[in-house]
């Protein structure tokens, strides 16, 4: 029965999300829509891991996530080439919209080895939210503060206003989930 459920949970996060590697061909998968992949853990085992800090630049001002302390922040790691990624994309920009007005922050971070695909790819598809390229080691260092051993993407990471990882979602959400999710620590 354990592994009747192993496989079911792994054929599942492989329809939900895309291995960090970026694919050779480059292509961004088939048409067919896969299940939402439902994963979400609460990080009270790894009693709640500071956030970790970047920086960007922003309209020509450098921003760093630690000014957004004191508000809700989902940093959510994503590439131009995986289908789940992009299926969500629109979500989270309609939720940092939406939530514009609330202590409230959205940042995106492209894990894509090419800046310039990246660049094209938000010319074509505006988000209402921060975008950070970091193809090497932004998304390793969340996953290890918060012990995830899963390295594939969308991996979103939900920071409460006191600077923690409260939530870590893989895989794609619907934006139900996650405004379920945002609303608990609004």
């Amino acid at each position: 029965m354990k592994s009747i459920t192993f496989l079911i949970l792994s054929v599942s996060l492989f329809f939900a999300s895309c291995s960090k590697k970026e694919p050779v061909n480059n292509q961004s998968g088939n048409n067919q829509k896969p299940q939402q992949q439902q994963t979400s853990q609460n990080n009270t085992q790894n009693q709640n891991p500071q956030m970790i800090d970047f920086s960007w630049s922003e309209s020509g001002k450098e921003q760093k996530l630690s000014d957004y302390k004191g508000k809700v922040i989902v940093v959510n790691f994503w590439a131009t080439w995986c289908g789940p990624c992009r299926r969500e994309l629109p979500d989270l920009s309609q939720i940092a919209k939406d939530l514009k007005e609330k202590d409230f922050k959205m940042v995106g971070v492209s894990v894509d080895r090419d800046n310039m695909q990246l660049t094209s790819f938000l010319k074509a598809n505006p988000l209402s939210y921060s975008v950070v390229h970091n193809p090497d080691n932004l998304l390793s260092q969340y996953m290890s503060a918060t012990g995830m051993t899963d390295d594939v993407i969308p991996q979103t990471f939900v920071i409460d206003k006191s600077g923690k990882i409260v939530e870590t979602l893989v895989g794609s959400h619907s934006k139900e989930d996650f405004l379920k999710i945002i609303n608990k620590y609004l």
